[in-house]
């Protein structure tokens, strides 16, 4: 037997990977920064006779440091005639889509914030808020937010703080990508889907993960960091011991382990085995955590029979990329 991962006590991977369940489009051009050691990247691919199913691990808010990626990124996408989201990014990214979350994440005139965290974590986040250097602009209608949206808030100002921008997250990249070259996108999930994972928490959970979450946000620079190293390294063993380690320190009964990622990594199969059956590769981009693990995607598929292999970048792309 494996000796238990040592439990930490920081919730700081759940935070990050809140923050990337809706990256927020943003302004600007992408930099181009000098180039970095090679990396090999998480993509892996499943086929058979006629077809390819690319399973391709994204970290949805980068730095610019953090660029350029693998080159196993775009020759996956290169070879593929489809791309498909955790969420469909074309509605996301839309007036209509953000309008959509703003609703869903509001709570209705009638209620408010304080009929459902305690008074001492509400004056937690107040005092949070107003020590961030953009989190004023919250405070004002904070007694609106519903718990999970006040969650994917607090995700998104600490990446903020640590310069993470959704324009450089791969989901706004490889959309804009696709929309150019004319390949048809897709989400694997709705809008209103994600926004009900964190409205289905009882208010006594979502209260000790916000406290949790704002008790310990001052380590979030050491996990992205470590992080964002494994992805780039391709190391599964290594994101995934991460992984379980920040997800079990703030998740006891494993609750929510099961609500962000493993129910979610099971529904995802069907539909990559529905892609298989198609006549076309298909680029499936998801959060990397999905992917890792005994529980993730890449599992899941082995253990129903499939060969799914690391894809490399190719000699001639490394050199490029070196």
């Amino acid at each position: 037997m494996q000796p238990p991962r040592p439990r930490l006590r920081r919730p700081s991977l759940i935070l990050l990977l809140a923050a990337g369940f809706f990256a927020a489009p943003a302004s600007g051009q992408q930099t181009s920064p000098a180039p970095a050691p090679v990396r090999q990247g998480s993509v892996w691919k499943v086929s058979d006779s006629d077809s390819t199913v690319y399973l391709a691990g994204s970290v949805h808010l980068l730095r610019e440091e953090d660029h350029p990626i693998s080159p196993a990124y775009d020759q996956a996408y290169a070879d593929s005639a489809e791309v498909v989201f955790e969420v469909d990014m074309t509605e996301m990214m839309s007036p209509a889509g953000m309008a959509k979350m703003q609703s869903l994440g509001t709570y209705p005139p009638d209620d408010s914030l304080d009929r459902h965290l305690k008074p001492e974590t509400i004056e937690q986040i107040r005092q949070y808020l107003a020590s961030h250097p953009t989190g004023a602009a919250y405070l004002t209608g904070l007694s609106r937010l519903r718990p999970g949206m006040l969650f994917l808030s607090i995700s998104s100002l600490e990446a903020m703080r640590l310069k993470a921008r959704p324009d450089l997250g791969l989901e706004i990249i490889y959309h804009q990508r696709a929309t150019a070259d004319g390949k048809p996108t897709r989400g694997l999930e709705t809008i209103e889907y994600q926004m009900g994972l964190f409205n289905s928490l009882s208010d006594a959970e979502i209260d000790a993960l916000i406290s949790k979450t704002l008790a310990d946000a001052a380590s979030m620079p050491e996990v992205l960091e470590k992080l964002i190293a494994h992805w780039h390294a391709g190391d599964a063993e290594a994101l995934d011991q991460l992984l379980n380690e920040e997800m079990d320190a703030a998740d006891d009964d494993g609750r929510f382990k099961e609500l962000l990622l493993t129910g979610r990594n099971r529904a995802w199969v069907p539909e990559i085995e529905k892609a298989l059956a198609g006549s076309r590769n298909i680029f499936f981009l998801v959060g990397a955590g999905h992917l890792v693990g005994e529980d993730g995607v890449v599992a899941l598929l082995r253990k129903k029979g499939y060969t799914v292999e690391k894809v490399h970048p190719r000699p001639t792309a490394l050199k490029k990329a070196a």
